[in-house]
């Protein structure tokens, strides 16, 4: 008897094709990041946290936020500050 394949949902499709969004700008906004002066661990974290707030609009964690405080004037001269990025 032949297997049936089974498709995946249309949300599994959307939600991958999401994440590799997010990980595509994530990693062009992690070498902005590190063009103006962001240690690379922490540009991966903030880059993390921006790209998946401009796809999903999920605000960044605690963690993440203190990141991006403490290294601002970097993350803006590298263009990817987000005004509402720290409200949520």
């Amino acid at each position: 008897m032949l297997a049936q394949s089974v498709k995946p949902a249309p949300v599994d499709d959307l939600r991958a094709e999401q994440n590799a969004y997010v990980k595509q700008i994530g990693i062009a906004y992690w070498m902005k990041l590190v063009r103006e002066g962001v240690p690379k661990s922490d540009a991966r974290t903030i880059a993390a946290a921006i790209a998946k707030y401009d796809v999903a609009k999920r605000p960044p964690s605690s963690e993440q936020k203190a990141l991006i405080v403490h290294y601002s004037p970097l993350i803006c001269r590298a263009q990817l500050w987000r005004t509402s990025l720290l409200l949520d």
